[in-house]
């Protein structure tokens, strides 16, 4: 599986997108109808009317139609800025995107100091019980679980699915789906933490590491908070990387960079976890 993380435009999404959504649940039609109603691009206001041309029966769910597809695309993954005519589209956000399990490696990496990252089969153990009981506190950790939190009032898994997959129970406070969204106050907290993070992983690897020194240590620190554009060339391989220890490092700098610039720009986040080889960047060519 893949993970594609982007950010996304909260009150986009608050006032325009999961209204529709709840709508389209029920049934397609009004949903489809609400969007329609507040968006001022040509491209997408297209594709919804072709859908409405062409009759859709029942609700979102199950609706595997390309131009529904395509559409959603854009919803979260394009920038939308309000206009007096509506909304608009100001440009494609610029995200990240990996392999789901390494990238999930990572985030547990900076979030939970009891993660057994250098030993293979104790970190494979501790992903299968995470998977299977997140723990909300691990935000970034959790929304690669594709959990909700909060719990959207519409069953996020009946809007958009990829590999199928989704629990929906209101009253219990779970969703999970194969996508899921943070807001702006979660995703500006995880900003504030993520220097002491990244700090505290380099501690712990260096304390694994001795009695050998990582003379590279504050160097890598520096890119991972955005104060160099290039990592270092490591003389010792961080233990829990491994033989691809200058790439994780780039991978733990580009999750990092993602956060701090939706922090600083105020937005939230979404992660689209997919099938191999089927990321939603290429979802919008299945026609």
């Amino acid at each position: 599986m893949d993970v594609v993380l982007r950010p996304v435009n909260d009150s986009f999404l608050k006032k325009v997108v999961f209204p529709a959504f709840e709508l389209g649940v029920v049934d397609a039609t009004p949903g489809l109808e609400f969007l329609l109603k507040h968006l001022n691009d040509e491209a997408t206001r297209v594709l919804l009317e072709m859908l409405l041309e062409h009759a859709v029966d029942g609700s979102f769910f199950g609706l595997t139609d390309h131009r529904w597809s395509e559409a959603v695309y854009r919803l979260l993954f394009f920038e939308w800025l309000p206009d007096s005519d509506g909304w608009i589209i100001a440009n494609q956000y610029m995200g990240y995107a990996g392999p789901w399990t390494e990238t999930f490696h990572l985030a547990l990496m900076l979030e939970d100091p009891q993660y057994p990252y250098a030993d293979d089969e104790q970190a494979d153990q501790f992903r299968r019980g995470f998977w299977s009981a997140p723990r909300l506190k691990l935000g970034l950790s959790t929304l690669l679980t594709g959990t909700w939190d909060p719990v959207p009032n519409f069953p996020p898994d009946q809007v958009l699915t990829v590999e199928g997959a989704g629990v929906y129970d209101l009253k219990a406070g779970v969703a999970r789906a194969d996508w899921a969204w943070r807001p702006k106050t979660a995703v500006g907290e995880w900003a504030a933490r993520m220097p002491s993070a990244l700090s505290g992983l380099l501690d712990r690897e260096s304390r694994r590491l001795r009695p050998i020194s990582a003379p590279e240590k504050h160097d890598v620190l520096d890119f991972w908070l955005g104060r160099t554009s290039e990592p270092p060339l490591l003389a010792v391989s961080f233990s829990g990387l491994g033989s691809r220890a200058n790439e994780w490092i780039r991978e733990i700098g580009a999750l990092a960079r993602v956060v701090r610039k939706a922090a600083n720009a105020q937005q939230g986040v979404t992660a689209v976890i997919t099938r191999r080889g089927r990321t939603m960047d290429n979802l919008i060519d299945e026609r």
